[in-house]
Formats: structure tokens, C-alpha cells, sequence
């Protein structure tokens, strides 16, 4: 078990509170950027005051760091979840700070992803530049190599850089060192730690996927659903729609899962103005059922994330119904499974 500190570090200067243990399950993470940096400052594995020690026994950290910062820019570099989540928090509208500044309690402008697991794993990305942080709300869904951000000096920062930090408990904001080494922990929180490089390979990749567009034969819907085909974002040739009303008639998404196990869910949707802001997708799993409420005005032409669901083999469902809202319109284009 890694050992794990409490509270987090605001940039390039942070101080350790207390220290934290707990048995949980691990989510692994990709570059949260689109190629890695030439500098790094690592999370400091020694705890306690005195000489500071990166994951590989070096000295790339400094005193306390609690988090990886990738250092450099340029400006607005593109900042990516590391992993399938939601939302957690966000902050935006700070400009460029300085060390020690206070501003969204020193991480400046930053997102906080959840990712599930038993405790909670969430992700902090900081210090990201004025107006680049993801316009979802809280609460939305996030895909695994989803722009959230992009790289600043906000907050408690003395350059342009990103500090990513891991929180395997998350809702106690305890967070842990990301890599394995002699002086780091006995697991690594990549998907591939590349050396010290992790690569951009998003976790459950290599598994089975499953694609359903309108046009397959694993989609039915009654023929109410009218068919277009001019929104360029669409996926496929064209789109099924339906204006919202208080009736039950859902169009169906239908795949047949190779094996029991977790299978991450995304929707694929042309976004426009007089699209539902809660087009609800009905989900089966092993438990029964989940419904995601999707703002079909925004994100679109995209794979946007659902979540991570335990699924049985065999047939599997996703429902989407236009009963919501009155006065906008619900888009079905096509679902994704993604094997873990």
C-alpha cells in the first residue's frame, strides 16, 4: 500500500497536513496531455522534513509536492481527462498568478474529475489558463482523452505548467504518488509508465468495442422517428429525431456483449440549439438499469461518456426517450461499449 497525504498542493510550492491509509480499487490513468514535457517536478515521497526523494530516487520535486507538475507551455497547451469520470468541479476566470496566491485555493483555474472506485479516485488539474476550462457542468460525464482544459500559471504558480494530482480517496482528498519506483509505491497509477513517460493510452482500450449507429441492425425505433441527415457532426450517414413529448416510445440501441464485466458507455449526437438539455439514456447493466440525462445542445459530434457500468454478456440495451422537457428536439445517432 502507498502511502498517501491529506489536502493538496496549489502549484509549485505545497505543504503535507497528515498522512492516510485505506484498502481501494484503482482506476489507471493516461498523459493527461497530448505528449509529455521535459520537465517534471515529482510528488516528494519523503513525507517528513529533510532531503526530497521523486518516485526513481532522484531529486526532480521539491519539498512536500504532492502531485506531478508538467512544466511549460506554450499557453493553452490542451489539457485531457486521464480517465473516464464525471465532473467533480471546476473553477475559471482567474488570470495569471503568482506564488502564493490564493485564487480557486491556490490551484487557480482547475477541474476535478471523479472516477469511480471503492474509496472515490478523483483527479485534480490545475492551474490551466483564463477561459479554457470545459464549459460541461458539474456533474456531466467525462471521456478518457476529453479536452477539460488547457495549460496556464494560474493560482499559486511561478510558470506556465499543469500539476496533475491522484486522489485514490478522493472525497477525503487524500492523494498518492501516480508512479512506481524504489522510492515511490509498489503500484503504478498509469496505464503504461513508459519509464517515467506515461504514454496516451486510456485504460480498457484494448478491449472489445461495440459501435450501434442508426443505420445498423441493432437499432429500432418506430417510425415516428424522423430521418435527417444535415447536421455535419452527425455520425454515419444520417440521424434519427424526435420533438419531446410526454409519451413512451424510445429508440433502441442493441448490442451483444462478448463477456461479463465493466464496459464503459458513450453517445455520439449533432449538437444544436433546439436540442434537449436532458435527453435521457436509459442504460442496462447487471444491476438493472442507470439513466443519464445528455445536453444534446453542446459536446456534439463527439464520443461523449457515460460512465463505467458492470454488464452481463449476451444482449444489452441503451434506451433513449423523448419523453423530457417540451420544446426541443432528441437526437438518436449512435452508442458505443467499451470493454475494461
Amino acid at each position: 500500500m502507498k502511502k498517501r497525504v491529506q489536502l493538496f498542493d496549489c502549484g509549485i510550492i505545497g505543504a503535507a497536513l497528515c498522512v492516510a491509509s485505506s484498502s481501494y480499487s484503482t482506476p489507471l490513468f493516461r498523459l493527461p496531455l497530448a505528449t509529455d514535457t521535459s520537465v517534471h517536478y515529482y510528488y516528494d515521497d519523503n513525507r517528513t522534513a529533510g532531503p526530497i526523494s521523486d518516485w526513481n530516487c532522484g531529486t526532480q520535486t521539491y519539498d512536500n509536492h504532492n502531485g506531478t507538475d508538467f512544466s511549460g507551455g506554450p499557453r493553452g497547451t490542451s489539457i485531457f481527462a486521464a480517465a473516464s469520470g464525471s465532473l467533480y468541479a471546476k473553477v475559471d476566470g482567474f488570470g495569471d498568478g503568482f506564488v502564493g496566491s490564493t485564487d480557486g485555493g491556490g490551484a487557480g483555474n482547475h477541474v476535478v474529475l471523479n472516477h469511480g472506485g471503492s474509496p472515490q479516485f478523483h483527479t485534480w488539474y490545475m492551474h490551466m489558463t483564463s477561459g479554457s476550462v470545459t464549459t460541461k457542468g458539474v456533474g456531466s460525464s467525462i471521456g478518457c482523452s476529453e479536452k477539460i482544459g488547457g495549460v496556464g500559471t494560474s493560482g499559486s504558480s511561478s510558470g506556465l505548467h499543469m500539476h496533475f494530482g491522484v486522489y485514490p480517496d478522493g472525497p477525503n482528498f487524500v492523494y498518492d504518488d501516480p508512479y512506481k519506483g524504489s522510492c515511490g509505491g509498489p503500484i503504478s497509477y498509469w496505464v503504461n509508465q513508459n519509464g517515467g513517460h506515461p504514454t496516451t493510452t486510456c485504460q480498457g482500450s484494448g478491449g472489445s468495442t461495440i459501435v450501434v449507429d442508426n443505420s445498423n441492425a441493432g437499432f429500432t425505433a418506430s417510425a415516428a422517428w424522423a430521418t435527417a441527415s444535415s447536421s455535419t457532426d452527425k455520425n454515419g450517414a444520417d440521424y434519427r429525431y424526435h420533438s419531446t413529448a410526454p409519451t413512451s416510445d424510445q429508440a433502441v440501441f442493441n448490442a451483444n456483449l462478448p463477456a461479463s464485466g465493466n464496459y464503459a458507455v458513450y453517445v455520439w449526437y449533432p449538437q444544436g440549439a433546439n436540442r434537449s438539455t436532458s435527453a435521457p439514456y436509459t442504460i442496462s447493466t447487471a444491476a438493472g438499469t442507470s439513466t443519464t440525462h445528455v445536453n444534446q445542445q453542446i459536446t456534439g459530434g463527439q464520443w461523449v461518456s457515460q460512465g463505467i457500468y458492470n454488464m452481463n454478456s449476451g444482449a444489452n440495451t441503451i434506451k433513449l426517450s423523448y419523453w423530457t422537457t417540451t420544446g426541443f428536439v432528441v437526437v438518436a445517432d449512435a452508442v458505443k461499449w467499451v470493454q475494461q
